[in-house]
């Protein structure tokens, strides 16, 4: 961002260091693909909507609130990947095309059948659900219109729905799949729900923080500030608040800062905490468009841009501010404003403590903790705050986004005995909405230290984690029977702590399949597929965390019929 230094240097133009631009746009194929379903797309989610750390990579096209619908190819190539997960996209695969796009068609419940029997053996190989294979070209060559897969619900979805996605290959970039003829019928006009000014040095209305501006109304300034707006898209057929397609902002009707949701690639995608109000996002669960981009953000969505889309005030002077927003059917909404400019009184800057900088290595060290900044792990500079009370490290501000994952290396307190430091996890305490919950990171002990690496900031401190997972039987018991109609065996399995590393289950003393479903905690072994025989057998599963503890569930079993 600009800084004071500059302020004389750029009183005389608002342009003060161009950033790179989106190249012209490209010519997709419009009518190279068919659709992945046999029903008309209506959309939960669409291309760019605002999510956790990302934006959406693709469609979620709704399927009618039930699983099972027939899953189509979209175009002729081969399987390049079958994914199986027990979070994120499930059970995933992905087709390339020989125009140089990849189909992915995620959350499935089941893939066709030469499939699933390839996915099946592969997991039988390496005795594991969770997988990821890339089949060559010539094992699953496949044919426009051909039945891949069914809709389901699997990973991290929350609701049966199918995700789809249109990738570039060679860059594995995901591209809006509207530019492919994807789009929908669309009339509706994007809603704005409000409009920001944020002071990146000096105030509006006489304040330092960011302020609210009514649709026609008038503000004063000085100094430099920048804009934001939230706001949703609803397409026909829906009531789902999708993301918008383009962000215009307008100063005296000349652009100094355009968002298009277009391509990214998955590398930058966690800066949308840069594009977004993070500290809204973390306190109130509120998604604020920030029109101005950050020196450290690489995301490349943007064009049209003006000083980084940031406006420099002059005293006097009065500013016509336009914020457009639109859906890719050219819909538009626009609301504008007024600013005042007024002077600019440099205020005295107290020193700063630990300094980081986003362009730089950065580094900070205390005798009990250590922590190690990559180059680009922030979107702008700022200083570090630190404190160690009651043995815990309060690391940052929870309002600041990281981008790249940092290394964490506290030295454990020497009261904890050396025998048990296999067992220690670093804790993360933090602020959610005013709620403080706890994640327990991946620790690892080195030279008697304890090493993590995250992405956030945060309140650490160390915990010994001796506890086992929980096992907790749904349908059996022993001596349960099973019959060919009754053939799923259910269990939840949970570990509070550092969480599953992983579980194996054995029917008689051979590994059998387990399929797990991490969002409801849920693991079921189905009796038929493992074609486990009418008679008498012996269940054992294994479920064992990231610290080795290890819980165990046996009980013997009739299959009846």
């Amino acid at each position: 961002m600009i800084k004071p230094i500059f302020l004389n240097l750029i009183l005389t133009s608002i342009v003060f260091g161009q950033r790179a631009e989106q190249p012209n746009p490209i010519t997709y194929p419009k009518n190279a693909f068919q659709n992945p379903l046999e029903i008309n797309n209506y959309l939960a989610a669409n291309f760019g909507e605002l999510r956790t750390n990302h934006f959406h990579s693709g469609l979620d096209i709704k399927t009618q609130q039930r699983e099972g619908l027939k899953v189509k190819a979209i175009g002729d190539g081969y399987i390049s990947r079958i994914n199986i997960s027990p979070t994120g996209y499930g059970n995933a695969l992905y087709i390339d095309h020989p125009n140089g796009y990849t189909s992915v068609y995620a959350h499935l419940r089941e893939f066709s059948p030469e499939i699933q029997e390839y996915i099946r053996k592969q997991q039988y190989a390496h005795e594991t659900f969770k997988i990821d294979v890339y089949p060559k070209p010539e094992d699953f060559p496949i044919k426009s219109g051909d039945t891949i897969a069914l809709s389901g619900n699997s990973g991290g979805s929350g609701g049966p729905h199918l995700h789809f996605e249109i990738r570039d290959t060679k860059s594995e970039e995901p591209i809006n799949p509207f530019y492919f003829g994807f789009d929908i019928p669309d009339t509706r006009k994007p809603s704005i729900l409000g409009l920001y000014a944020y002071p990146i040095y000096g105030n509006v209305n006489e304040k330092t923080n960011r302020i609210i501006v009514p649709n026609g109304g008038t503000i004063s300034a000085a100094g430099a500030i920048g804009f934001g707006v939230k706001a949703y898209d609803k397409l026909n057929g829906a009531e789902n608040n999708n993301g918008i397609y383009q962000l215009n902002v307008f100063v005296d009707e000349q652009p100094i800062y355009t968002f298009t949701a277009n391509r990214f690639s998955f590398d930058e995608v966690r800066a949308i905490n840069s594009v977004c109000d993070y500290g809204d996002i973390q306190k109130n669960n509120s998604w604020v468009y920030q029109a101005f981009v950050k020196d450290g953000n690489p995301l490349r969505i943007f064009s049209n841009l003006n000083n980084n889309g940031v406006l420099t005030i002059e005293n006097g002077k009065t500013y016509k501010i336009r914020i457009e927003v639109s859906d890719y059917a050219g819909n538009i909404t626009s609301q504008q404003f007024t600013v005042n400019g007024k002077e600019y009184i440099d205020s005295v800057k107290l020193p700063q403590t630990n300094p980081m900088f986003w362009n730089k290595e950065n580094y900070f060290k205390t005798d009990d903790i250590e922590l190690f900044f990559p180059k680009n792990s922030f979107y702008e500079d700022f200083d570090l705050s630190y404190f160690f009370k009651n043995g815990k490290h309060w690391v940052g501000d929870y309002k600041i986004p990281v981008h790249n994952a940092y290394t964490i290396v506290i030295t454990p307190n020497p009261e904890i005995p050396t025998a048990q430091l296999d067992k220690a996890v670093i804790v993360r305490e933090y602020q959610k909405r005013g709620i403080w919950k706890k994640s327990y990171e991946a620790t690892e002990l080195k030279n008697g230290k304890l090493v993590s690496h995250v992405k956030e900031f945060g309140v650490f401190s160390i915990m010994i984690d001796n506890t086992k997972p929980t096992i907790t039987p749904l349908n059996i018991k022993a001596n349960s029977q099973f019959s060919n109609a009754n053939s799923i065996i259910r269990f939840t399995i949970n570990d509070e702590h550092s969480g599953i590393k992983d579980y194996k289950a054995y029917i008689d003393g051979k590994w059998v399949l387990a399929e797990y479903d991490q969002k409801i905690k849920r693991l079921t072994i189905n009796l038929n597929k493992e074609q486990i025989s009418v008679g008498d057998h012996q269940l054992e599963l294994n479920v064992r965390d990231e610290k080795n503890n290890t819980a165990t569930y046996s009980a013997p079993f009739k299959k009846i019929s």
